[in-house]
């Protein structure tokens, strides 16, 4: 049984990680191409790295803002 849910929580982990790569992706879109932000995600430099980034490109003003953010931004350019 503690195996399941080990199991459960890697593959939930997963799709978390997939689910940010594509919002990263997608984010990425609207980014102009000189923008540090932008650089860093063509890079594929970690999450981290991108959100601070993002932070000195005025994007968001804190690291944990960034994947709400980026949903946000999706949402309004769908």
């Amino acid at each position: 049984m503690a195996w399941s849910l080990w199991r459960l929580k890697e593959v939930k982990l997963a799709q978390n990680a997939s689910r940010l790569e594509e919002i990263i992706m997608k984010f990425r879109q609207i980014l102009p191409p000189t923008c540090a932000t932008a650089q860093a995600i063509d890079q594929r430099e970690p999450w981290e790295q991108i959100a601070l980034k993002a932070i000195d490109d005025g994007y968001i003003e804190f690291a944990d803002e960034f994947n709400t953010f980026m949903e946000t931004c999706l949402r309004r350019g769908s």
